[in-house]
């Protein structure tokens, strides 16, 4: 029994408490359980299916918060689109360099296709070519980058600009219309001679040089000195030498009097493609302007200058090295300030194949020119026709005309 004593009352301890104790406390201290509704969504319960009626009511309420938040003023347009936004598009887009400037047309061409493909690549967009919301909302910020060409880039613009720091005679190895190694090495060596930051990318300030008549060449052009006039010797008596020595051979101080070689005086001309002077036209202007005419309906292609395709400077610089004209191929904004040829700044002093230049909106700008015809009309690559067209004196060629540049 002594054995069983212990576990016998330690049993009989914890029956107590379980039955007696506990029970006791729980009525001394108002002690009990709570009491939890559950609702059908706690259980995870389906809730039953909608009729007709209760599904209206849900489409409803779900649209509220759409149709109170503000919709966007920008829609999609895309090439073939006709819509007033398009000449904004238009007009911004040549704003920025990325096209030719020109009539503004409602009408969504391939130019303008084309310009935003270019403008969506450096703002590091997909290039669709479409003026989707964001397209437009960055174009008309005060975030939009002005054109450029970088490392990476392709196309007829890359191509122009490889073609014309060849001809300034900066090795870009090849002109296959890719922006290399060899092209930004070529671009960076023409940049740091005409003193500008040699960042080998193509921005406005360097396309504006670069196109320009003032542009250097890599290899400066030596002027070879214009010999000066010899003065005739004013006759003295003859000394009599003290005494007499023969003249070595090859001293040309001694004994001998040197004529200036005739085949040395060289025309102190640079070349017309690095920055010289432009000759005086040897065509005809009936042959220029019927070269120009020959280009219709060709298509406009940004910085392309046939003969299949033109941008308006293009156009120009084609029809004038076909007709006699040695010059460089520029923008319009080059061609504009050339001295040699005559301004006209009236538009009633004009005469057949006289050269127009147009303002942009801002008249900050020469973006645009053309070719006058007479009678009131002038052909052009019109980035908003899409081609080189004849187009009549509108009221915006006559509010854009800067002035005219007689050639012939």
């Amino acid at each position: 029994m002594k054995r069983l004593r212990i576990p016998l009352l330690t049993a009989g301890g914890a029956v107590l408490c379980a039955f007696v104790l506990i029970p006791m406390a729980f009525d001394t201290f108002d002690i009990g359980p709570e009491i939890v509704e559950v609702s059908r969504s706690m259980l995870h319960m389906p809730s039953p299916t909608p009729t007709a009626e209760t599904a209206e009511n849900f489409a409803v309420t779900a649209a509220e918060p759409d149709a109170e938040a503000p919709s966007s003023k920008y829609r999609l347009l895309k090439l073939g689109d006709t819509d007033p936004v398009v000449a904004d598009i238009h007009e911004r887009l040549a704003e920025l360099q990325y096209m030719d400037g020109d009539e503004p047309s409602e009408y969504f061409g391939e130019p303008i296709e084309a310009a935003l493909k270019r403008f969506q690549r450096i703002h590091h967009m997909k290039e669709t070519g479409e003026a989707d919301e964001l397209t437009q909302e960055i174009l008309f910020s005060d975030k939009a980058a002005m054109y450029k060409l970088q490392q990476g880039d392709e196309g007829e613009d890359v191509e122009s600009l490889q073609e014309r720091l060849l001809d300034l005679g900066y090795e870009v190895e090849k002109t296959n219309g890719y922006f290399g190694v060899a092209t930004v090495r070529a671009l960076s060596s023409f940049q740091k001679k005409n003193r500008l930051e040699a960042t080998g990318v193509m921005d406005t300030d360097t396309a504006d040089i670069l196109y320009s008549n003032n542009a250097r060449p890599k290899v400066d052009p030596t002027p070879s000195p214009t010999p000066r006039p010899r003065a005739t010797p004013t006759a003295k008596p003859a000394k009599t030498p003290r005494f007499s020595a023969t003249p070595r051979v090859g001293d040309e101080s001694v004994g001998t009097t040197k004529t200036a070689d005739p085949g040395a005086q060289i025309e102190n001309t640079p070349k017309t493609d690095g920055g010289g002077n432009v000759s005086a036209a040897t065509g005809s202007v009936d042959g220029f302007i019927s070269t120009a005419m020959a280009q219709q309906g060709k298509p406009y292609v940004t910085a392309d200058e046939g003969p299949d395709s033109f941008d308006c400077s293009g156009l120009v610089y084609y029809c004038l090295v076909n007709n006699g004209v040695k010059v460089g191929r520029m923008s319009a904004k080059s061609y504009a300030v050339i001295d040699n040829w005559e301004t006209v700044y009236s538009t009633g002093d004009l005469r057949p194949g006289d050269l127009l230049f147009f303002w942009n909106s801002g008249r900050t700008r020469i973006y645009h020119t053309g070719i006058w015809l007479g009678g009131g009309k002038y052909i052009h690559a019109s980035s908003s026709a899409g081609q080189v067209v004849v187009s009549g004196w509108s009221d915006w060629a006559k509010n854009s005309f800067s002035h005219g540049k007689r050639v012939y």
